[in-house]
């Protein structure tokens, strides 16, 4: 069995419920830069030092060509993210890109959704009928089949826009595949 890695970033956290959850599953457990000082049970902190109150120099990673985020999804195989919610507008929109630039399996854990990043290889999600979700292409992506939803897609191109938007689950599991191209697949949680 695969460690289950959790990193913990330094916006507005989940529920505590979740975030407990996340957390009591977690074998190993990541603190994003300030982070750190708002929870204990952390076992490495990951980036450049600059929000976290007492900053220890053995982890300090002054690359400012990544953020923190993408930091970790590069150096370790993470498999949840929390904390990205709130504050700045770009670090909230750079929490979905840093998946692509690290091609990152993680899934971001929010109140009520999550997302994940498609890899070409596919995915298959067991989520419940009726749930809804959403694909979001980021830039083209080619050849798209989505299976197990109320507006299927067979072998289409998608490019940044809506399309893609507003779906909902008719079977599980829910299958997606695509040529190449950066994807995002959006769904509701239905349990923590």
């Amino acid at each position: 069995m695969d460690e289950f890695i959790l990193v913990v970033a330094n916006g507005e956290w989940p529920s505590e419920e979740l975030l407990t959850t996340l957390l009591d599953k977690a074998d190993f457990t990541i603190a994003l830069d300030g982070a750190a000082d708002r929870f204990e049970s952390w076992d490495l902190v990951v980036g450049d030092m600059d929000s976290i109150s007492e900053p220890r120099p053995e982890f300090v990673d002054s690359n400012q060509d990544n953020s923190d985020l993408a930091k970790a999804l590069i150096q370790y195989d993470v498999d949840a993210i929390v904390g990205v919610e709130g504050g700045r507008l770009d670090h909230r929109l750079a929490a979905f890109t840093s998946l692509f630039e690290s091609k990152s399996d993680a899934i971001l854990y929010f109140d009520g959704w999550r997302a994940c990043r498609v890899d070409k290889k596919g995915l298959e999600i067991e989520i419940e009928v009726g749930t809804i979700c959403s694909l979001m292409a980021l830039g083209n992506v080619t050849n798209v089949t989505m299976k197990g939803v109320d507006y299927e897609l067979e072998g289409e191109d998608l490019q940044t826009g809506t399309r893609g938007v507003g779906n909902k689950a008719n079977s599980s599991p829910v299958t997606i595949y695509h040529g190449g191209g950066d994807l995002l697949f959006i769904w509701e949680a239905n349990v923590p």
